[in-house]
């Protein structure tokens, strides 16, 4: 069964990690996916890889700066435009940063904030642009297990994703009665480029303290996603679901 057959979708960082993942697992389940990207050869890169992997399938890929809601409204209109609809805005987009509270910089701070809250708020805007008439469709946001909890270290990454979850809770109770559902997805440590970077010593005595003793792979964040988006999850709004595998910062 495809999931989300014949849904118009948008996932903004969709070049790598897992927007890339859920762009392949949308578009395996009958979505028509159009990717967010850092730069425009970075997105042009990915479609290149995409169109080998699935021929027959169209995918549109854009830059625009998230912090600018004028260059996010134009490329999320651009789509939903040339699709006749938009029915799923995923905002995944984000940077993380593990600087303690006594070293973080305001302007690193600040950027945290840009991207990580206003990139979604700014991607929730658009999409309810499109959503708001035909009284249907989904808002995915990523926050992170960080944003409930906290963390040890690093002060601006936490806040911003609790930002997230404060966003998606308000904006789900206030849009619901548009029948616009928007849901925010909290994942612990996944196995992405980033993480796979650390030393494989740090990693290891990292992963010994995991209930699960292993880290999650993107594919299962990318199934949240999925499910969220489709039919079956039709009564969950206003929350976050956290996949994060009893892990705890």
């Amino acid at each position: 069964m495809n999931l989300v057959q014949d849904k118009v979708v948008i996932i903004t960082g969709g070049t790598s990690g897992i927007g890339l993942c859920a762009t392949k697992i949308f578009i395996e389940n009958g979505a028509t996916v159009s990717i967010f990207g850092k730069t425009q050869e970075e997105v042009d890169t990915t479609i290149a890889e995409l169109k080998e992997l699935y021929p027959d399938k169209e995918v549109l890929g854009f830059a625009p700066d998230l912090t600018k809601r004028e260059e996010v409204m134009a490329a999320v209109s651009t789509v939903a435009q040339k699709y006749g609809k938009l029915d799923v805005m995923i905002n995944n987009a984000g940077i993380t940063s593990n600087n303690v509270f006594s070293r973080v910089s305001e302007e690193e701070f600040k950027t945290l904030i840009d991207i990580n809250v206003i990139g979604v708020f700014n991607g929730a805007w658009a999409a309810y642009q499109c959503m708001k008439e035909r009284k249907e469709g989904v808002i995915i946001n990523t926050a992170s297990v960080t944003g409930i909890y906290g963390s040890l270290s690093g002060i601006g990454y936490p806040t911003s994703k609790a930002g997230v979850v404060g966003l998606t809770h308000a904006l789900g109770r206030e849009i619901i009665r548009k029948n616009i559902r928007v849901v925010g997805v909290a994942p612990g440590v996944v196995n992405t480029p980033m993480v796979g970077g650390m030393p494989k010593e740090i990693l290891e005595g990292y992963l010994k303290t995991f209930p699960m003793k292993r880290m999650l792979e993107p594919e299962e964040i990318a199934n949240t996603y999925l499910f969220l988006a489709s039919d079956l999850a039709s009564g969950i709004t206003a929350t976050t679901i956290s996949v994060d595998g009893a892990y705890r910062p």
